[in-house]
């Protein structure tokens, strides 16, 4: 990455900033995705060769964020994820961590300690979440946002309540124009996918990535080349 970003480097690298990046992180993350989801449709090594690639965009915007005022690096983006990942794991980073947990297998506990650890964070820097869709990015797809709003709600003790005000959107003069019926429905698939710990967004991506690789190669079903 030095070499590339370097006086003497390469010109279209040159070039880049994390705006003109964005898109190539987009890119190589459903790259990576893809072959996670249908991994038999895919060379051996490929997950490795495509997190490789996803790997090159984070090193790409640290070696950006050199440039800029304040500086940071690639050293700064390890010392974040570790300082997080210590502060919202106590049951295993804590100087106490024999008493961080009544039960340190029930994963719940686990869950719901990550979430007041964060909210902690939050509420320290001013920017407390207020609603199960607060800091859900925009543009994530909205099974996967629904999803995390019902496990949000749920870990709270207030999937109820979450429910009760999807029922009065659903009823909505203009329901029928933008389908609520429908999107009601998928609110209570996401919510039964939650309570497996399935992610609906992942699950439908798995099996339409593999509806289409037996559609084209049907020898790999047998019932589809009837």
């Amino acid at each position: 990455m030095e070499a590339l970003r370097a006086p003497a480097g390469d010109a279209w690298t040159h070039q880049q900033s994390h705006a003109s990046l964005a898109r190539y992180l987009l890119e190589e993350t459903h790259e990576v995705l893809e072959v996670i989801d249908d991994p038999a449709d895919h060379a051996p090594g490929a997950l490795a060769d495509e997190l490789g690639d996803l790997l090159f965009q984070i090193l790409f915007h640290a070696r950006v964020g050199q440039e800029e005022e304040p500086a940071w690096d690639i050293d700064d983006v390890a010392r974040a994820f570790i300082a997080k990942m210590e502060r919202r794991n106590p049951h295993v980073f804590g100087q106490q961590r024999e008493r961080a947990l009544a039960d340190p297998e029930d994963v719940e506990q686990i869950i719901a300690q990550w979430h007041a650890v964060k909210a902690a964070e939050q509420e320290s820097a001013g920017a407390l979440e207020r609603g199960w869709f607060d800091g859900i990015p925009a543009r994530l797809p909205a099974l996967q946002t629904a999803a995390k709003a019902v496990h949000r709600a749920r870990s709270a003790g207030r999937l109820e309540e979450l429910l009760a005000a999807a029922d009065e959107a659903s009823r909505a003069e203009d329901a029928q124009e933008w389908g609520a019926g429908v999107a009601r429905a998928l609110l209570d698939l996401a919510v039964a996918a939650e309570c497996r710990d399935d992610d609906p967004e992942t699950a439908l991506r798995t099996l339409l990535a593999r509806t289409r690789t037996r559609i084209a190669d049907p020898e790999q079903d047998p019932g589809l080349s009837a």
